[in-house]
């Protein structure tokens, strides 16, 4: 069991007379160090956050409540994403390699050989794709997208596409070619739908047909160049009034903006480089659950950044987030 840790950091709060306005706030270290956390989801439900990483081939589940991490190992290539399946205990979806599977697991305890089931398969037989970040659409269809890897390296950009996932697990190319996908979100009006093509630098929005799931009509709401921001926007999230909140690799940063305007609310330093990706937790879902990473980084960097991979929770920001959603298969 970890016992959290609280650091003092800094968030920068809007502008005044245009200076910053540099407002504290604590960080509560609530994990030990992983190589390369993904994917976080709340489960409302049983009150623990679900998450993975990716290389080490684990699905994780955070008990708050004590701290407690415990995990079940997969084979068959990097674990992308996990969320559970609505209706059915201890049943997940898992993003592993170019495979869609089902996994059971209690997540009350540690297993190495989960039961899984082939959901569907995408790109078959490339061996330079996998799958990356995933999310349920209001509908509890399943979108993930894929992206161009050599092993846990070298990226390739442009052979990656975005898809959706039927109750059936019939899949249909909804974008492409992408680069390495991420974010995904849609508007509580059931009208958007958010996404991040990470080296864009942008995040984007469409029209969004709930019945059909069909996008059109692209427009950036946010680009991280015209903000001076560093870094890409990997994962994001959407709180009760709308704004998105996205984590910023590289930049060790989690910015909130308004993607109906364009403004740059809030912007939350870390002590690491790689933010990968966040979702509101908790009972009350007002904590933000923020997830990071060791991958890539020097030794040196490992040195000058030891807190790189840990999971972070921070409170009191004055919002909170909505429900997540779980798949629904059929």
């Amino acid at each position: 069991m970890f016992n959290a840790v609280v650091w003092a950091v800094s968030m920068v709060l809007g502008t005044l007379m245009n200076s910053p306005v540099y407002v504290p706030i604590m960080l509560e270290q609530v994990s030990t160090p992983f190589y390369l956390a993904e994917g976080p989801h709340w489960d409302v439900e049983d009150n623990v956050l679900y998450f993975i990483d990716m290389f080490a081939q684990n699905i994780h589940c955070y008990h708050p409540e004590t701290h407690e991490v415990t995990y079940a190992h997969l084979t068959g290539g990097p674990v992308t994403v996990v969320v559970p399946v609505a209706g059915k205990k201890n049943t997940f979806v898992v993003g592993c390699g170019t495979d869609l599977i089902e996994v059971l697991w209690d997540h009350r305890s540690n297993n190495l050989s989960p039961v899984t089931k082939l959901i569907s398969s995408v790109e078959v037989g490339r061996t330079n794709i996998r799958f990356n970040d995933g999310k349920v659409d209001p509908r509890g269809r399943f979108w993930a997208g894929t992206m161009g890897q050599v092993g846990s390296g070298q990226l390739i950009d442009n052979i990656g596409s975005l898809y959706r996932f039927e109750y059936n697990g019939t899949s249909t190319k909804v974008l492409s070619p992408v680069s390495i996908s991420n974010g995904l979100a849609w508007s509580h009006k059931k009208d958007t739908f958010y996404f991040a093509d990470s080296p864009t630098l942008r995040v984007d929005a469409y029209d969004y047909n709930d019945n059909t799931g069909d996008i059109s009509n692209r427009r950036t709401v946010f680009n991280l160049v015209e903000h001076n921001i560093p870094g890409i926007p990997d994962g994001l999230t959407i709180d009760i009034v709308g704004h998105l909140w996205v984590a910023i690799n590289g930049g060790s940063r989690v910015i909130e903006i308004d993607p109906n305007t364009g403004k740059l609310f809030r912007t939350i330093r870390f002590p690491t480089a790689k933010i990968n990706s966040v979702a509101f937790g908790g009972p009350n879902l007002d904590v933000l659950y923020v997830v990071t990473a060791q991958h890539d980084l020097s030794e040196q960097e490992l040195i000058e950044q030891p807190l790189a991979g840990c999971i972070f929770a921070i409170r009191d920001l004055g919002t909170k987030g909505t429900p997540m959603l779980s798949y629904i298969r059929v």
